[in-house]
């Protein structure tokens, strides 16, 4: 074998002891960083269990009577906060948004008293039809209709808030407002509410664990092994193999 060849490297069929034990490194740098971590989201797997947020028991208690028609007794308020809570998640599918959208409607029509829902289905009137003319507007006309919608927006916030408990400027107005239609079903006894529980349920279940709970340099635990000690551990491995290299060749006498 030529001098010159005795350090060349095969990670699969190594020529040498240094050829073997660069492969040694290798390989324990590898097991190193797939234990951390392929094994952590095992474990994390392994020890969570579904737990439900405040907002399901909230709005598990408040949904018989709102089904059966017991108006009288219904917080129609909190009922609303927990559809909104899940509404303004971004990993709801389109048709579970669309109950929860006629589902806000409903409850707020069956809130408000007659001498308010008509105030109601016009202030969503008027906003739909500024949204169709912002399609084909351009220039001013877009940025005065765009200016329209938000006041019109406000109002109809304002002509709700006795009833929905949504302030105007909140995150929750936002929400609110643009799930709002007048062509939901009226009551809470039709078939397409059957999905709105297990949708609920759904979104407002999560798997939790001591490594999600647990707060680390500020960060829940599990987030921050994830997204800064394994880029740490990468950097710290990396490091680790330079030296290691470099002590080897050191020893064996090679001079770059």
């Amino acid at each position: 074998m030529n001098l010159t060849d005795q350090y060349n490297f095969s990670l699969f069929s190594p020529r040498n002891l240094h050829g073997r034990k660069n492969r040694n490194v290798i390989l324990t740098m590898l097991v190193i960083w797939a234990v951390a971590v392929f094994g952590f989201q095992f474990l994390l797997r392994g020890i969570q269990k579904p737990t439900p947020e405040k907002t399901l028991a909230l709005f598990e208690s408040t949904w018989p009577a709102v089904r059966n028609g017991d108006f009288a007794i219904v917080d129609y308020k909190s009922f609303l906060n927990a559809l909104i809570l899940v509404k303004g998640k971004n990993t709801v599918k389109p048709n579970d948004q669309t109950v929860i959208s006629n589902a806000i409607s409903c409850a707020t029509f069956k809130a408000a008293p007659d001498s308010v829902k008509d105030l109601i289905i016009n202030g969503i009137t008027e906003v739909e039809s500024l949204k169709e003319r912002l399609v084909k507007a351009k220039d001013q006309e877009f940025l005065d209709i765009k200016t329209r919608i938000a006041e019109e927006n406000r109002t109809l916030t304002g002509i709700c808030e006795p009833y929905s408990g949504i302030r105007q400027g909140s995150l929750e107005a936002a929400i609110y407002i643009s799930s709002l239609n007048d062509n939901h079903p009226a009551s809470f006894d039709d078939d397409s509410y059957t999905r709105l529980p297990e949708i609920m349920k759904l979104y407002l279940t999560h798997n939790q664990s001591v490594l999600t709970d647990s707060i680390f340099l500020g960060f829940p635990f599990h987030y921050f092994y994830t997204a800064v000690f394994l880029l740490i551990l990468f950097v710290a491995l990396c490091i680790i193999y330079n030296i290691l290299i470099e002590w080897r060749l050191k020893k064996e006498g090679v001079v770059e």
